[in-house]
């Protein structure tokens, strides 16, 4: 079943399921405005859980060898696109409330989340066998190892800074799936340094 959704077609389903929700989203309220916040969170969960899976895919497959670690591992860049591609669209919705609501955000949260996405670009654009040769492998390794943890830890700091993160499922979820994450990705490292 994994491998009917490989490589690039992995955008199919993952652009049709947003743009549908979007669309959806927008005519429930007939503005664009006061859809907004109908669509920020669930593009942001979207995003996370499309993150979580690139972020462990080398982890998993490392720990416990199987069908989808081998399938993750073949699709890791696609999955990390697909990733990129839910998150841009996510920014241009919470920038979109910034500029047409009375919304704000603290400068501290902005440059933050502005980091991340310069961040992310650069890892976007470098998902590619040219870019790993332009850069060398190290380099690029790098590259994407600072910019996955940066994403990590500001996930982390969305989620825990909530008042009680592990209370409400729509938080509770991501905190779980976060110290997952990070607890893979120590035995993994642990694990590969014992061998």
């Amino acid at each position: 079943m994994l491998t009917i959704f490989s490589g690039k077609k992995l955008f199919f389903p993952v652009a049709a399921l947003l743009a549908v929700f979007l669309l959806w989203a927008f005519s429930q309220t007939g503005d664009y405005v006061k859809a907004l916040p109908l669509v920020m969170r669930p593009t942001a969960h979207a995003a996370f859980l499309l993150f979580f899976a690139a972020f462990t895919a080398s982890s998993i497959q490392r720990l416990s060898p199987g069908a989808y670690g081998r399938w993750a591992m073949r699709n890791r860049r696609y999955i990390g696109l697909n990733f990129a591609l839910v998150h841009f669209v996510h920014a241009g919705l919470v920038l979109s409330n910034l500029a047409f609501t009375e919304a704000s955000r603290p400068l501290l949260v902005l440059a933050a989340g502005g980091t991340a996405y310069v961040f992310l670009f650069l890892m976007t654009i470098t998902s590619n066998s040219a870019a790993i040769r332009k850069l060398g492998a190290k380099n690029w390794k790098r590259l994407h190892k600072i910019g996955s943890y940066y994403i990590w830890v500001l996930f982390a700091a969305t989620t825990f800074r909530q008042p009680e993160p592990f209370t409400s499922l729509g938080t509770s979820y991501v905190a779980i799936l976060l110290l997952t994450a990070l607890a893979l990705r120590i035995a993994a490292h642990r694990k590969s340094k014992s061998h």
